[in-house]
């Protein structure tokens, strides 16, 4: 392996940070989208692992249970009132220990062990 300059590692390094590995979307675009888009983008991620953990058997939502996946979405009510957690789906309101449940189990699908516990 060549070895670089200081600056070049530097420069490198700044290249990936500013990068979002999606192609003509940075960091700064990223956050230039409404907070609307990105709470709701984050609940989608999030019904993926409330999924896994089975959730959708005690939904209160019918197209959950019906698909028996977590299909739900905060309505804008829900947003503003202030008992739910904006970045996750409804079925997270509960306390936060469903929170913990569904951010352990998002570690575990996205491969991560016991080195992403180290913040």
């Amino acid at each position: 392996m060549k070895i670089t300059s200081k600056r070049e590692q530097s420069r490198i390094l700044r290249e990936e940070d500013a990068g979002t590995n999606l192609p003509d979307f940075d960091w700064d675009a990223y956050e230039r989208l409404p907070v609307s888009r990105l709470q709701r983008d984050s609940q989608r991620f999030f019904q993926i692992c409330t999924s896994s953990l089975g959730y959708w058997k005690t939904c209160s939502l019918s197209p959950c249970r019906r698909a028996k996946a977590c299909k739900g979405f905060l309505s804008e009510a829900q947003t503003k009132s202030g008992l739910y957690q904006t970045y996750f789906p409804p079925c997270i309101r509960e306390g936060t220990g469903r929170q913990h449940a569904a951010l352990a189990e998002a570690d575990r699908l996205c491969g991560m062990g016991d080195e992403g516990k180290n913040i």
